[in-house]
């Protein structure tokens, strides 16, 4: 009878590659699962009691048993892979222990056993459906009651002490290419340049450790000659993919050689211990730290925001509604605070044109920030839907990323600027799927701020969605802030269960602001513009050259009377503000001249505004022609301000680009047009003859005055809309899986129920150019005149094998679920007609003013609840796309 082979097992918790990447290793190391989980342990006892759900106790115990066996499963699951080029040639050895998870089992704890099974992926659906199936038990539900981030929290915390270990074994073993910093990680780990057994981890979340000593045990195995030659046949046979299977085969048979217990192997203690510039922390006063960060005092404003937000210890929680003029250093009065207080800062901004201010605002003041902290590393995150990155600043100097994949974020910053509709998909966990409730549990962490700035910019969909989205965030207990200074009294009073900071209709406030601008910072002229109001100019439709005309010779006017000033020029639509910048261009030739507007792509748009800044802040002049783009948010000091008319919040808003810091003496601010177009207009009959009244009779600016007029019409709420808001939160931060293919459709309506897509244009070998617009505008012509040759629609779909997306033909189905990309393609044949349809004309000066016609409406399109629109490809392949119908009110 023959005997049976022994079975192995591979008990390795980690496995390394020293050095550079080589098809043949001379060397490869092994960390004992034991050891790794020890040190997992060990960080979780040492973690933060305050940071465990309540009863921490009981939560503690729950993630210390999750750490015990949360890589049981490690050791029947253990394989060497190779990863490839696209060219398959060799790239690097990887290991996998695919599928491990599902093997932890526990006897002591469902909910531990959950938590380890979670481990790895933290996913939405994962999430959801484990936080669900703990519901069924009594006294999970009362937990998860009480609190229902607390399965997500404490799986959270179980993944940050595996990665922190992780991290440190990969540096401790030098095996650089898994030592990348990952953004999942809450903590940035660097070693001390004078003494390689020491580690910097910021924040410091172990309580009143000074520091920790972890002990790091690898085996070691050296490659024999042997295998270096099986190694080296198939690199020779061109067997590339052959090669992991290959080690995989050498490893375990030297595994099982030495019997489970090699005899070589490697010992080293590391210290892990907080910055000590941050350990040197001291409390700020709101003087101090204007100084520190700004070079300037807090005006009275910025002194009571810096006194109702800063805490050092995490404990405030406010929500705050902030009304105060434009240019009063509103940024500053949130920003500073919550720097002071290592918050978490996001700011959902009202347009994505608002970005290019705010973050060159944002890098100033974080490079002067991270000089007050010696070697810490501070970061500032742009999301949006064409900008995704994450800027890392340390010692006053911005840094490289240690990360393979700078566009996954995943909201690790000091300070986040990203928009409205970026933030409401991220608060719904939209996205790629692995780590994607790292973005619903970062918002509701007790150290995140979030800050709406502008909020009167939204109007239906999206101040619905916005309302929503604030009374939630208020009802969890979350940091909030709304900053504005024009918002109606409609909007303001359903937000009235936040607390009013006022410095505009608190006469006492406003009268201290004004005091301090005039005498401390020496404001001769703040507030001081003349107006004037040329109404007999009229825009045709079918004639609209000559409003055009009429408004580019009122610039050159003002141009001619105070020559080599900086002035602004604000139209309602982008045709307009193209044509005006071509006669401009052509009439004056001002090398300072400049157009920007929201079609203006992407890539170039930041470029634009840094030499606007550049050259606003040096008292440079420029000519700047724009359309409401500009109008908010954005730190520009014109001596003239041309304005087409537009409602009063719009005109205040505008009128703070002009003499924003008080400082010109003859500013002034000219409205052209006799009637405020429909697609902007806010008034109604009433409101309009008001406002036409106030007009004429001033003749210098008065922003009170204007701000009596301000109204909008009553909001009604689509309940489309506070539904689907409502479905997805309860699946999100409810775990109700009766709402989950709601989620699983990707349906989140932001400011329309009608979708947006990528427009792309391509011109050989030069920077691809992108805008993002609403498919609707994006229909054909009846008499074609849009519809362009080497057009095509696609849509990225998530390959989960390269977990990269990837570009696809569009397919049918609900363009909800879909990443729509709309690509222009130049003639690479030579021709201005191809295939019987013009080229498209672009100059990236004036960006997309036409839209392609790439759609059509079906002819049996309608019904009461979906919009179908019709694609066919160049093959004559027809595709369909729905959305829902806008709710339309009486």
């Amino acid at each position: 009878m023959s005997k049976r082979k022994r079975q192995y097992s591979y008990k390795f918790g980690r496995v390394f590659f020293p050095g550079e990447a080589t098809s043949i290793p001379s060397v490869i190391l092994f960390q004992p699962l034991g050891n790794h989980v020890g040190n997992v342990r060990k960080l979780v006892k040492l973690w933060d009691k305050e940071s465990f759900t309540y009863p921490p106790d009981l939560s503690l115990a729950r993630v210390l048993e999750s750490a015990s066996i949360h890589d049981n499963g490690k050791p029947q699951k253990f394989e060497i892979q190779v990863k490839t080029s696209k060219d398959g040639k060799f790239k690097e050895y990887i290991y996998s222990f695919k599928g491990h998870r599902y093997l932890a089992k526990s006897h002591k704890d469902a909910w531990a056993e959950a938590l380890a099974i979670g481990h790895h992926d933290f996913s939405v659906g994962d999430i959801c459906t484990q936080t669900y199936e703990l519901k069924k038990e009594q006294k999970y539900a009362d937990i998860l009651t009480r609190e229902p981030l607390a399965y997500a929290s404490e799986l959270y915390t179980l993944e940050m002490c595996d990665q922190i270990e992780a991290e440190l074994a990969c540096r401790v073993f030098e095996d650089g290419n898994q030592a990348d910093s990952r953004t999942f990680m809450e903590f940035t780990i660097t070693p001390d340049e004078s003494d390689n057994t020491v580690y910097f981890i910021d924040p410091w979340i172990f309580g009143d450790q000074n520091s920790i000593e972890l002990s790091f045990r690898a085996w070691v195995m050296h490659l024999s000659e042997d295998d270096k030659v099986k190694l080296n046949k198939c690199t020779t046979n061109s067997q590339e993919q052959a090669l992991g299977k290959t080690l995989d085969n050498i490893v375990k048979k030297w595994w099982e050689s030495e019997q489970g217990q090699p005899k070589v192997s490697i010992n080293k203690t590391v210290i892990l211990c907080s910055y000590p510039s941050v350990r040197e922390f001291k409390t700020w006063t709101a003087e101090d730290f204007y100084k520190q960060l700004g070079g300037f005092l807090p005006n009275p404003m910025q002194l009571e925001m810096f006194a109702t937000i800063y805490d050092s210890n995490g404990n405030k929680h406010p929500a705050l509604l902030l009304k105060s003029p434009t240019g009063s250093g509103k940024f500053e009065s949130i920003v500073f605070p919550a720097l002071a207080s290592s918050y978490r800062l996001i700011l959902p901004l009202p347009a994505r044109s608002l970005l290019e201010d705010q973050k060159e605002r944002a890098e100033k003041y974080l490079k002067k920030f991270s000089l007050i902290y010696k070697d810490r590393e501070v970061s500032l995150v742009i999301d949006t839907g064409s900008q995704m990155y994450r800027y890392i600043f340390k010692n006053g100097e911005q840094v490289k990323q240690r990360t393979s994949n700078p566009r996954r974020h995943l909201y690790k910053g000091d300070i986040i600027l990203t928009t409205l509709d970026k933030f409401l998909y991220r608060y719904f966990a939209f996205g790629d799927k692995q780590k994607s409730f790292i973005f619903p549990l970062r918002i509701h962490q007790d150290k995140t701020l979030i800050c709406f700035d502008d909020p009167h910019s939204y109007d239906e969909i999206s101040f619905t969605n916005f309302h929503s989205l604030v009374k939630s965030l208020y009802e969890a207990g979350r940091s909030i802030v709304l900053m504005t200074a024009t918002m109606p009294y409609e909007y303001l009073k359903r937000l009235d269960y936040l607390e009013s900071i006022d410095y505009i209709n608190d006469i006492k406030r406003a009268e201290e602001l004004k005091k301090f601008q005039e005498q401390t910072i020496k404001q001769n002229y703040p507030n001081k513009k003349y107006f004037q109001w040329i109404s007999d100019i009229y825009r045709n439709s079918e004639a609209p050259e000559i409003f055009q005309n009429e408004f580019a010779q009122v610039v050159i006017r003002e141009l001619q009377a105070k020559p080599n000033c900086k002035l602004i020029v604000v139209v309602e639509r982008v045709t307009d503000a193209a044509a005006i910048y071509e006669q401009l261009n052509q009439d004056i030739l001002e090398p300072f001249l400049f157009l920007y507007h929201g079609r203006i792509a992407d890539q170039v748009r930041p470029d634009i505004y840094k030499q606007i800044q550049e050259r606003n802040s040096k008292d440079k002049p420029y000519i700047l022609i724009t359309t409401s783009a500009i109008e908010v948010g954005c730190d520009l000091n014109a001596e003239v301000l041309i304005s087409e008319i537009c409602p009063p919040a719009n005109l205040i808003q505008r009128a703070g680009r002009c003499n924003r810091k008080g400082n010109i003496p003859n500013a002034k601010v000219i409205l052209l047009g006799n009637s405020i177009p429909d697609f902007a207009n806010s008034l109604d009959d009433l409101g309009w003859q008001k406002y036409q009244q106030v007009l004429n009779s001033l003749q210098e600016f008065d922003t009170e005055k204007i701000t009596e007029c301000i109204s909008t019409v009553e909001q009604v709420d689509d309940y489309r809309v506070i539904e689907l808001f409502s479905m997805l939160h309860d699946y999100v931060y409810e775990a109700d899986l009766t709402c989950k293919h709601t989620h699983e459709k990707g349906l989140v309506i932001t400011r329309s129920w009608t979708p947006s897509a990528t427009l792309v244009y391509k011109n050989g070998f030069e920077q691809v150019h992108t805008i993002t617009v609403p498919v609707d505008r994006l229909i054909k012509n009846k008499n074609g005149g849009n519809d362009f040759a080497n057009t095509y629609a696609l849509e990225y779909l998530y390959n989960q094998e390269t977990t990269r997306r990837e570009l696809r033909p569009l397919s049918w189905g609900y363009a909800y679920s879909k990443d729509i990309v709309i690509e222009i393609h130049k003639n690479c044949e030579g021709a201005e007609i191809y295939d019987g349809k013009d080229e498209y004309e672009y100059n990236h000066k004036l960006g997309f003013i036409k839209l392609p016609g790439v759609f059509i409406k079906p002819r049996t399109n309608s019904n009461d609840l979906e919009e179908k629109l019709l694609y066919k490809d160049n093959k004559n392949k027809s595709v369909i796309i729905k959305y829902t119908k806008a709710f339309k009110t009486e």
